[in-house]
């Protein structure tokens, strides 16, 4: 969780400074970093897939409301699609695509200290 942290403090500062690359690149390093957090407390286990998309598997596992769980995990997916656009291809990104990843980064991020408190 301490690491999902770092990574949205980072993302934020890096869009106040118009990084905005950087800026998604660390929203979904934050989202990502969460899921890990919740699928180790609830499950055990984290996922050691390269692609992040065995992050998203385990997490759509977790033993939570299911509506919940699918209600959030779109704004986890979203943050994984942008990684590509971010850490991959050759166009840098705009201000609108670090305030999506952001949103999307902040609100995940804050349901799962949630479920994390609980």
């Amino acid at each position: 969780m301490r690491k999902s942290e770092q990574f949205l403090r980072s993302a934020e500062s890096a869009a106040e400074r118009e990084d905005w690359d950087a800026a998604v690149s660390h929203a979904v390093h934050a989202g990502i970093a969460m899921a890990d957090a919740l699928t180790v407390f609830y499950l055990g286990e984290r996922s050691a897939s390269q692609d992040h998309h065995g992050s998203f598997r385990l997490f759509e596992g977790l033993p939570l409301e299911r509506e919940e769980v699918a209600r959030n995990g779109r704004h986890l997916s979203s943050l994984i699609a942008a990684k590509t656009r971010a850490e991959y291809e050759e166009r840098l990104l705009a201000e609108r695509d670090a305030a999506n990843a952001l949103e999307h980064a902040k609100r995940f991020c804050r349901w799962a200290r949630d479920q994390l408190a609980g």
